[in-house]
């Protein structure tokens, strides 16, 4: 999901001002280059971020939003920094879906290959020695489908929790009804077959894991649209735990305290939770 042109510009200023931040922390993360294959064998492409000393850390798999992967998440393109994150105490690892960044293979928007790239980048976290084995998945905007298709195809993969900042949940809302045809270009809202795997809230149901939904007003790409928040939590049946925001876990109020809106919330409210999530 693409924002507006203003908010494109309220992006870029809040990506400088958090640029500037991070040059106060000097060299505390350390970062090394990983390879991996796809189940369709394409070579995937990622990164893992780390701070520099002590370990094991827990894991966290980022699941990127639309047209985004490594180069985004590696500075403060995108809503949060994978250095942002190591700096909480995760080794965290980056990936580009296939068709992006230096992946192989076609873009996929969230669909089956791209639901296949997160689970073999979950086990390769898994793998990982530095790694405490305690797995969380960070999806951002679209990152939903891919991240709710994997677990649910895979409910055996070792993820503790999922935290969905502000997924688009159905064909409705990533299209912005059929007003932005980006993600499903050749494909009409009327496409079962390509849009069934794509709609988070046709999987949630079946997560075993937590999860977590941070929605602010107004949302980052669709300014007026919140009923996706509640639909994605109250559809979330099989969690062992939900939690809309900062409500208590379990309890959905017909009228949510939304988060407030802007890229500097965001990325505060997104870290703010990583860190309660750590465990």
């Amino acid at each position: 999901m693409l924002p507006s042109p203003l908010a494109a510009l309220r992006w870029r200023g809040a990506s400088a001002l958090r640029q500037m931040r991070s040059l106060t922390h000097g060299n505390d993360v350390t970062v090394a280059p990983v390879e991996m294959s796809s189940t369709a064998g394409y070579r995937l492409v990622g990164k893992t971020v780390r701070p520099a000393r002590g370990g094991p850390f827990p894991g966290l798999v980022v699941s990127p939003a639309i047209h985004q992967g490594v180069a985004g998440l590696m500075g403060t393109d995108a809503v949060v920094s994978a250095i942002e994150l190591a700096r909480l105490g995760y080794v965290v690892l980056l990936h580009d879906p296939a068709g992006r960044g230096d992946s192989w293979g076609e873009e996929d928007f969230g669909g089956p290959e791209h639901q296949d790239d997160l689970r073999v980048a979950i086990r390769t976290l898994a793998a990982d020695s530095g790694c405490t084995g305690r797995i969380g998945v960070l999806s951002l905007s679209l990152g939903i489908a891919a991240a709710t298709g994997a677990l649910t195809r895979w409910p055996e993969l070792p993820v503790a929790w999922l935290l969905d900042w502000e997924g688009p949940c159905d064909r409705e809302t990533i299209t912005a009804s059929g007003t932005r045809m980006i993600p499903a270009a050749g494909h009409g809202l009327t496409d079962e077959h390509y849009w069934s795997s794509r709609e988070a809230v046709r999987e949630i149901g079946r997560l075993a894991c937590g999860y977590v939904r941070l929605q602010a007003f107004p949302d980052h790409a669709q300014p007026e649209e919140l009923r996706h928040a509640r639909r994605m939590v109250v559809a979330a049946t099989g969690a062992t735990w939900r939690q809309l925001n900062d409500h208590p876990r379990g309890h959905v109020p017909d009228r949510p305290a939304w988060l407030p809106g802007g890229p500097l919330a965001a990325n505060g409210a997104i870290l703010r939770k990583l860190a309660t999530l750590r465990g």
